[in-house]
Parts: C-alpha cells; structure tokens; sequence
C-alpha cells in the first residue's frame, strides 16, 4: 500500500490502495503510526483506512471516570463522549478534505479504543460498523451498561475478538475481560446484530496490528 497521507492538524494518517474510489468504506482505528502503518500493509479489504493518534487514551475513550488500572497511569477520566462529538463533527471535514464519500463508516478500535468503539453504539455515532479487538471490556461498570441499554446506533456488522489467554491477567478487574466480551456480542446478537466472535492465540499486546487487520477485514468481508 502507498505511503499514508498525513493530516498533521488532525493527528490523521489516511492510507487507501492506489486508484481506490473515493465511494470505498472508510475505517478509522486509533494506532501508533508504526502499528498503523502495519496494519494497512496487511489489509485485504478495500477501504480508506483512517487512524488517529492519541496518547490520552484514560481520558479519550474511557466512557466514565473509574480509578486507574495500574499504579504508574492516570485515572480514567470518562472523556469518550467529547471524542465522539468531536469525530463526528471532525470526520465529514476529514471527507471533504479527501475528496472521499464513503458507503459506509466503521471504527476498529485496540484494547481501550475498542472499550470506545462499542461504547459509540449506544450513543448517536458516525460509524455503521464496529470492531472491538482485545477491548477492555472490563472496564468498571460496562457488563451492566451494555447488557441493560439500548444500541442508539446499532452497528450494521460486529466484531469482537480477545486473546485467549487475557482472561487469564493477575489483576482481578483485567480478568473478567473474556466474560465481558461475550456478554457484549451476544447481547448485541439478541439484538439482531450481525455480530462475530474471535479467540486470538496470546495475551492482550500479543499481534496488536494482525488482530486489527483481521477485525476490519471481517467488517469489509460482505461489502
């Protein structure tokens, strides 16, 4: 694949197969350049591939403040509702920019980007589909909140995936995360969502680019 075009102002890279039309999906992840650099060399589905770099992750895409998971890391100080009013004003300026009017949007979102990728569906968000990889669906409080509320935006296609030695994590909070997950997807099946479930060899930071390719891959794979 090309190289990305960078949007600096955006914190953006956007990545696309040369002569991709501009009608192709885009999806939009939240990597390292490196990680998503990797990530579009590894895709097989035509789409716009969209990937914003944050380093707030406790505050942007945590849904409500919680304490901290580790001793050396912040608190999480419930900033996901501001980052998805921001994405959603932010995305069709994106668009304009690129010349791009996608048949479809989709978010594909790693460890606390996934948490904020399911959690933008029960909210008013850009995205027809989304991909939840290795989330951190332990996340206080979220078992309750997914399995209660209503999907404002139910996705047209989900994908949920993990590694299958996560749940096995030391830290009592982390380890609830295999649990979690498929409370999540099958609530979302009961809900008439197309929705897949993936166990991935490994532990949470094990493949971080080739389990994002798969994720989106699966979203694009009717399309």
């Amino acid at each position: 694949m090309p190289p990305a075009r960078i949007l600096t102002d955006e914190n953006l890279r956007h990545y696309a197969p040369a002569a991709l039309p501009a009608t192709a999906p885009l999806v939009l992840t939240c990597l390292q350049p490196h990680e998503a650099d990797v990530v579009a060399d590894l895709l097989t589905a035509d789409v716009h591939l969209l990937s914003l770099d944050r380093s707030d992750w406790e505050h942007a895409f945590s849904p409500w403040p919680a304490p901290r998971a580790f001793k050396k890391a912040p608190d999480f100080s419930g900033g996901a509702t501001e980052t998805l009013a921001s994405l959603g004003a932010r995305l069709p300026a994106v668009e304009r920019c690129l010349g791009l009017q996608p048949r479809w949007r989709g978010i594909a979102g790693y460890s606390l980007a996934g948490l904020f990728a399911a959690w933008s569906a029960y909210h008013d968000s850009p995205f027809q589909r989304v991909a939840c990889v290795s989330g951190s669906l332990w996340f206080d409080g979220w078992a309750d909140f997914a399995t209660s509320r209503p999907l404002q935006a139910p996705p047209a296609r989900a994908y949920f995936s993990l590694g299958d030695s996560e749940k096995n994590s030391r830290h009592p909070r982390m380890a609830t995360v295999e649990n979690a997950t498929r409370a999540t997807a099958c609530h979302w099946l009961q809900q008439g969502i197309r929705t897949a479930f993936a166990l991935n060899p490994g532990g949470h930071f094990d493949d971080i680019a080739a389990r994002t390719a798969a994720a989106i891959n699966e979203l694009a794979r009717d399309d």
